[in-house]
């Protein structure tokens, strides 16, 4: 005895198109998208890894790393960078724990009351309570701390070190606090990113990773590091614990905590006693050209001089002319042109390239360390705004 089944070609697209199927289209609906945007996460990192970030009605779904990074010759590829952490960062953006309104403590420190109030009253209550602790203790015993975030967005950081510069509120040195940011670089070359990449590293002889862990706070980038290690280099790492760098590195120092600094000095001082340095760099790209004073061993400034007049600065130092044989003040720029154009002939030759089609502009040769009084930086912004023009309207015209 046998069974026999017969479909009709009707009943089979009956069957697609039941309702039974409909839940699929739940779970295609997850993955389409109003658009698909380029970011950033430049909250608490400066690694500024790009991300394709999936929208849906306004709201972020998903983020996805980039993989469009050019390779450094025969370095190792950047791409893809990203970590858990920037993949993370939209739902720290809806999450509960955000603050969105301006909040009151209305309790004791410590017992988690707050009230909602309004923008405006809490500007007002800030400023009043600003403008009394300035007259009462001055402005110094005020402190504005800026926090990772603002370091990260350099127009909040500029706006804030605006302010402090005019109310003349304490600023904490802010990279100092990242942990894992060239502080020294910030105070003495003035910007905390040099001028290399970190495919520099692969191509070291050595690589100095002190008091820093980039395995856990550098992720997209430690990868050079070790690949470093692999090609030759030798990677040293120095830190109290034996953190997830210091177990890749070639070698591991221990100093007890609050005596590296003792190390640091001890380090250069064999520097400069073995005299394993560059020393036109030295000379040129920093301020130990600056003359000191053998009594207090302070810097010699302008109000130290016999002949100093009454408007003279305390912010503005010298150094020795080996070739002229005299005193010199020390100029805004590492390299110095004798007999160059002054600040109004550079302006008038910037405005004389009006109409001639550019691309590119650049200024070069500005040293913090050789401008203490920040007049060569106002001079040089004066001119990039000027250059800026120019490019501006020659951009206008190629539309």
């Amino acid at each position: 005895m046998g069974l026999a089944l017969n479909y009709s070609s009707s009943a089979l697209a009956a069957d697609s198109q039941s309702q039974y199927r409909s839940w699929e289209d739940v779970a295609r609906k997850k993955w389409t998208w109003d658009k698909v945007s380029r970011s950033t996460h430049g909250t608490n990192c400066t690694g500024q890894c790009a991300f394709n970030v999936y929208v849906k009605n306004g709201v972020v779904w998903r983020e996805e790393q980039q993989g469009e990074y050019g390779s450094s010759g025969d370095a190792p590829d950047y791409g893809p960078r990203g970590c858990q952490k920037g993949l993370s960062h939209s739902r720290y953006m809806y999450g509960k724990q955000r603050i969105l309104y301006p909040l009151k403590r209305v309790g004791e420190r410590g017992e988690g009351k707050w009230e909602r109030i309004t923008w405006e009253q809490a500007m007002l209550e800030i400023a009043d309570k600003f403008i009394d602790h300035s007259v009462e203790y001055g402005p110094e015993a005020i402190t504005c701390g800026l926090g990772t975030q603002m370091v990260m967005k350099r127009a909040s950081y500029a706006s804030i070190m605006r302010f402090a510069n005019i109310t003349g509120v304490q600023m904490p040195e802010a990279f100092a606090g990242v942990g894992d940011l060239f502080s020294g670089a910030q105070i003495t070359l003035g910007h905390v990113t040099l001028g290399n990449t970190m495919a520099e590293i692969y191509k070291s002889k050595c690589c100095l990773i002190w008091f820093c862990n980039p395995a856990v706070t550098r992720i997209p980038d430690a990868h050079f590091f070790w690949e470093a290690k692999y090609n030759g280099t030798e990677v040293i790492s120095i830190s109290p614990d034996f953190n997830a760098t210091a177990m890749h590195a070639s070698k591991w120092l221990n100093p007890k905590p609050g005596s590296d600094i003792a190390l640091a000095m001890a380090m250069i001082e064999t520097i400069i006693s073995d005299k394993s340095y560059d020393e036109d760099y030295m000379r040129e790209q920093s301020d130990l050209p600056f003359l000191v004073r053998k009594d207090n061993l302070k810097y010699l400034r302008e109000t130290d001089l016999p002949q100093a007049s009454a408007d003279a600065k305390d912010n503005r130092f010298y150094f020795w002319d080996e070739k002229n044989d005299r005193l010199t003040e020390a100029p805004g720029t590492g390299t110095p042109e004798i007999g160059g154009p002054n600040a109004f002939q550079a302006q008038q030759v910037i405005r004389a390239l009006r109409g001639v089609d550019l691309v590119g502009a650049d200024l070069v040769e500005v040293s913090p360390p050789f401008d203490p009084s920040g007049g060569t930086a106002w001079l040089g912004v004066s001119l990039m705004f000027e250059l800026m023009c120019v490019l501006a309207e020659a951009i206008d015209r190629r539309r």
